[in-house]
């Protein structure tokens, strides 16, 4: 079942799927056409589309928890367009073309388009995979991050560095703080967990923390999050921050013994792999 949340003149629908992902359905008042990003399975989303029609989907990345919809849906709205970083493009060079299954637009950072009515910017961001993108719409604040940030969390890192990924963080810290913020799992909660131990004295991680908690006992979800909450709560956003460098200092080294604020993220991630 799909819930709906209409922001600034979009319309964002989260559409549960698999254990714990979430697929998202994107339109514009007036229209029966819908861009889909993350279409994780075909089955909740043909449900929740009731009637309308694809017009493309929008991969922030190449796993297949990710993209494991795109051949059904395919096969059910001929000429379906499939969008994802131009260096997954079927053929392409670099970080191994034609991952995810169906592709046929490439898009590169920074690139701006307007998508059936729908004003667009694409933000590569490395470190969870190499060829990563997130999807910024600027006139809803609205910004889908795939497995790169999650609430209070942010993703492993099977293909980019600790460097990588910090890098690609405090980029989309810098967006405005009312920013509305789309991720690719609920793993809100249980994140917020892990930053009570990086930050136990923080208040606001516990209100968070009781909030999500929350929200969840009512099987609701915790997206869309506020960017100004995340740079309050989220410890990979907070590397700069002396509570959690202090915190990261008793922790094993990961590239270096000097405590930069790289080998900060990089110490919270290696032990964010254990908790």
């Amino acid at each position: 079942m799909s819930l709906a949340n209409p922001v600034g003149g979009l319309r964002v629908e989260i559409v549960p799927c698999l254990l714990d992902n979430y697929a998202y359905l994107l339109s514009v008042e007036g229209s029966d056409e819908v861009l889909v990003i993350d279409a994780s399975e075909a089955a909740p989303i043909a449900r929740a589309l009731g009637g309308r029609r694809i017009a493309a989907i929008l991969a922030t990345h190449h796993h297949a928890d990710h993209v494991g919809g795109h051949s059904e849906l395919a096969a059910l709205h001929p000429g379906l367009r499939i969008f994802g970083h131009a260096q997954e493009t079927g053929g392409a060079q670099g970080a191994g073309g034609g991952r995810i299954p169906g592709q046929t637009d490439g898009l590169s950072d920074d690139e701006q388009r307007e998508l059936w009515g729908m004003r667009m910017r694409v933000l590569h961001v490395p470190g969870h995979t190499q060829t990563a993108v997130a999807y910024y719409f600027p006139d809803a604040e609205a910004l889908f991050t795939g497995d790169t940030l999650f609430g209070a969390g942010c993703g492993r890192l099977f293909e980019g560095t600790p460097q990588a990924l910090h890098a690609s963080l405090k980029r989309l810290a810098q967006l405005p703080d009312t920013t509305q913020i789309y991720c690719g799992h609920e793993y809100t909660e249980r994140n917020l967990g892990f930053a009570s131990l990086i930050e136990p004295d923080s208040a606001a991680v516990a209100a968070r923390r009781q909030e999500m908690a929350a929200r969840r006992a009512r099987s609701l979800p915790t997206v869309p999050l506020r960017l100004s909450d995340e740079r309050a709560t989220n410890p990979f956003l907070r590397a700069h921050v002396p509570s959690v460098q202090a915190h990261a200092a008793q922790l094993p080294s990961v590239q270096r013994t000097g405590l930069d604020e790289d080998e900060v993220f990089a110490r919270l991630r290696a032990l964010r792999n254990r908790y």
